[in-house]
């Protein structure tokens, strides 16, 4: 019966330890079931959650601790937290493409015009 008991309790606690790396805060889980509409940067075209845009490339890590904060802390709705970080990248990646695009960088290989020209010269 030692055994089987023994057997159980570390059943339960490996259960309970599996469970415990990716436990998930309350708070966190409607940043990652909420999605926005982005139509910047790679998000163009997707629906991207609130949770994956905080902690994109465009916001940085000081901006998105303090978003956190204030939002677990219910200081921000989710809604607002929804609008700030929507602006935010929105503004970001406005900037970046701003800066590729004059230089030839990665912004630049994405419009129409300067990609035809190379299949005619090929020809």
């Amino acid at each position: 019966i030692k055994v089987k008991s023994s057997d159980r309790d570390t059943v339960t606690v490996a259960g309970e330890e599996g469970d415990n790396p990716p436990k998930e805060e309350p708070w966190e889980t409607p940043l990652k079931t909420t999605v926005v509409d982005m139509e910047v940067g790679e998000f163009r075209g997707h629906k991207v959650s609130v949770w994956d845009l905080l902690h994109s490339q465009y916001i940085p890590e000081e901006n998105r601790k303090e978003l956190l904060e204030l939002y677990e802390a219910g200081e921000l709705t989710l809604e607002q937290v929804k609008t700030v970080v929507s602006t935010i990248v929105t503004k970001a990646a406005a900037a970046r493409a701003e800066q590729t695009s004059p230089v030839g960088g990665p912004g630049a290989e994405l419009t129409g015009t300067e990609a035809e020209p190379t299949p005619l010269q090929g020809d």
